[in-house]
């Protein structure tokens, strides 16, 4: 099968990474791939560092009627030259683009598929009904809360709706990465104990909240350590280091920009913390949490109680209740029998349910889906 996906992300979000493993998995599988991406982007620095075949678009943030036509004319030429079966839409520009090339040669244009990233709702106007339901053969959630935010859009699609979750490399996130070189290389000294939250440095991620919680967990548990990286400016972490000095935690927070090693770090926590206020339509780091054999603590945003069973799989808390994650915090510090069950529980979680094989296998029944309705898009 040949497929194009298309992503006009400027940053390298989740999504971006989805489409870069949705690629790369398919080619490994035999199908083709061709990643069309927004220009100068890191998903397109990726693509070619990765080998994958791509082509850059502008899709600009806004309307641009210049640009816009340019792309869907670009767009329609790559669908003559390549002659893909589907075309795989991720966002809102890149969709609209493709949907705009289907009206203009609907016969030329093949099916088109939708992934629905986000929980923000769909505006219910008749453009969005247009769309998804007669320009779009077959739309796919990544969770549930994905799904509900399409709204009675959603509902009308009945069958055409599919919620597929996202799935993570099992050997590039493991428990055997776990490494007393990278803790010591963070400054942890022997019996202490590790507390990380990796998410980019946005208000939404929480990473305020965590460090309230953190100050809370200090008290209790006086060997425990904190790690809080991510993406951001020098600027943003300047503030929570000045945040983190108010709440009297000293040097007890480490805090990075940058991972390169992020598999090791990430299997080397003593707790993995998720403490987002909103958003998380589908949460990478809570999958590469569970395949690191690291205990995960999370908030009931978005997708996550539908990843994590409280209890089994991880500890769920109320987002924004900084008591109630130091709390959870400290029970998995001071309980490693807990925390050995609920990361055993995860690790086979994902290794059975969120697997590469069964993600693209799901996705390539819904592009037969697509190809197999004989009726044209309703």
């Amino acid at each position: 099968m040949r497929v194009v996906i298309l992503n006009s992300a400027r940053k390298f979000i989740g999504e971006a990474a989805h489409c870069l493993d949705l690629a790369r998995e398919l080619g490994r599988r035999g199908h083709q791939a061709m990643l069309v991406v927004r220009e100068n982007s890191e998903l397109a620095e990726r693509a070619q560092s990765s080998q994958i075949e791509s082509v850059a678009f502008h899709f600009t943030s806004s309307f641009s009627p210049t640009h816009d036509l340019k792309d869907i004319t670009n767009l329609l030429k790559l669908i003559r030259r390549w002659r893909p079966d589907i075309v795989h839409c991720h966002r809102g520009k890149d969709h609209w683009i493709a949907a705009s090339a289907k009206i203009l040669f609907p016969f030329l244009v093949p099916p088109l598929v939708r992934t629905r990233h986000v929980t923000v709702p769909i505006a219910q106007h008749a453009f969005n009904r247009f769309l998804f339901s007669h320009l779009t053969k077959h739309t796919i959630a990544v969770s549930q809360a994905a799904a509900m935010s399409l709204g009675a859009i959603g509902t009308r699609l009945g069958d055409r709706l599919h919620v597929v979750y996202s799935a993570v490399d099992t050997e590039r996130f493991s428990p055997s990465h776990r490494s007393l070189h990278v803790r010591s290389e963070l400054g942890l000294q022997s019996g202490e104990q590790l507390v990380g939250l990796i998410a980019r440095i946005q208000n939404i991620k929480g990473q305020r909240v965590f460090l309230r919680a953190a100050a809370e967990v200090a008290k209790k548990c006086p060997h425990a350590r904190f790690l809080i990286a991510g993406r951001g400016s020098e600027h943003k972490f300047e503030a929570l280091r000045a945040f983190a000095t108010s709440l009297g935690l000293g040097e007890q927070v480490i805090f990075k920009s940058w991972l390169s090693n992020l598999p090791q770090v990430l299997a080397s926590l003593d707790v993995s913390v998720i403490a987002s206020l909103g958003s998380e339509g589908s949460s990478r780091i809570a999958y590469e949490s569970m395949a690191s054999g690291v205990p995960l603590v999370a908030t009931t945003v978005g997708c996550l109680p539908e990843i994590v069973s409280h209890n089994e799989t991880g500890l769920l808390v109320p987002p924004a209740d900084e008591s109630a994650l130091a709390h959870a915090i400290c029970t998995l510090l001071s309980d490693n029998s807990l925390a050995t069950r609920l990361a055993q529980n995860a690790l086979k979680r994902v290794q059975t349910f969120h697997n590469y094989d069964r993600w693209v296998n799901e996705i390539l029944s819904v592009y037969r889906a697509s190809l197999s309705s004989s009726e044209g898009v309703e």
